[in-house]
């Protein structure tokens, strides 16, 4: 049977392999061929590889998978964790919109901007999912209430800073690495929401669902692509050691963030956690933003 057009032989890999580990080197890789820039990125490559082999990271086991599984088999938390993975996607858009009017390089401000106009995208395929699922177990009022989760962005749209923003600033390279390990870490997650959402499949929705993922998927992967690349051209600046040494304190800050995140059954940032960790990409929120109330789900 021949693959979407979204997917290429190297998704049909990465989404076929095992949890077991090798998934974020994998992921790497496969973004990097499917967004046309093999063999471009050496640096980035080995700096990464070293990373991985001494900060190893929890979210790339067998374990974190079984663990994610398992939460899943509740169609509550199932349920509460699309709406997180809204959340994230919109809150990220902001600071990706904020990087982007600040960039002062034109060709990674268009990157930046696409990826903030991605995520904003990405926010409503998300609760597209929820109403797909359980759309008989969420509050209408609160439904409508959740559309708000994402900034609505268009590539028509000119960037400009969001208004408190510590993200209003030219991007470095670290705000590029913390992106990549980020995006690499969603496209595990994806990978493991995809068996676990498979529980709540109905034959009418499931051409649907599977459209919606593979979309996904095609962007976190081109994510991975674009900031791996942005990466490389900056290391060739700073030096192999100095890349190394950063790639690790990133893998082992969002390693502990990780861990912290396992201890509350959760699985990727949202605005609530990353507000407790001061070197979580996201940081704190600005004062209009909130943890979301998630009572409201029957």
């Amino acid at each position: 049977m021949a693959r979407p057009d979204s997917r290429s032989a190297e998704v049909d890999e990465f989404l076929a392999t095992d949890a077991s580990s090798g998934r974020v080197a994998l992921a790497a890789r496969v973004a990097l061929s499917h967004g046309g820039a093999a063999g471009e990125c050496p640096l980035y490559l080995e700096a990464l590889d070293r990373a991985l082999e001494e900060e190893p990271p929890p979210f790339d086991t067998a374990t974190y998978a079984e663990i994610y599984l398992n939460a899943s088999a509740s169609w509550q938390w199932m349920a509460v964790s699309l709406i997180t993975n809204a959340e994230r996607e919109g809150d990220g858009a902001k600071r990706l919109w904020s990087l982007s009017a600040c960039c002062d390089d034109e060709g990674a401000q268009r990157l930046l901007k696409r990826h903030a106009v991605d995520e904003s995208r990405h926010a409503l395929l998300y609760l597209a999912l929820l109403d797909l699922t359980f759309a008989d177990h969420v509050d209408p009022e609160f439904r409508l209430e959740l559309n708000e989760l994402s900034p609505k962005y268009s590539p028509k749209q000119e960037p400009a800073p969001v208004e408190g923003s510590p993200y209003a600033k030219n991007p470095s390279i670290d705000d590029f690495l913390q992106m990549n390990i980020a995006e690499i870490r969603t496209a595990i997650h994806h990978i493991m929401q995809r068996p676990a959402m498979a529980r709540y499949f109905t034959p009418a929705n499931r051409r649907r669902i599977g459209s919606i993922q593979d979309a996904l998927l095609r962007d976190e992967l081109n994510h991975v692509s674009y900031t791996a690349v942005l990466i490389e051209r900056l290391a060739e600046r700073m030096g192999r050691e100095e890349l190394s040494a950063l790639f690790r304190r990133r893998f082992r800050d969002f390693n502990q963030i990780t861990l912290d995140e396992l201890g509350e059954a959760a699985f990727d940032c949202s605005v609530a956690c990353c507000a407790r960790h001061p070197t979580c990409r996201s940081r704190a929120p600005s004062a209009s933003e909130r943890p979301l109330e998630l009572v409201q789900i029957a």
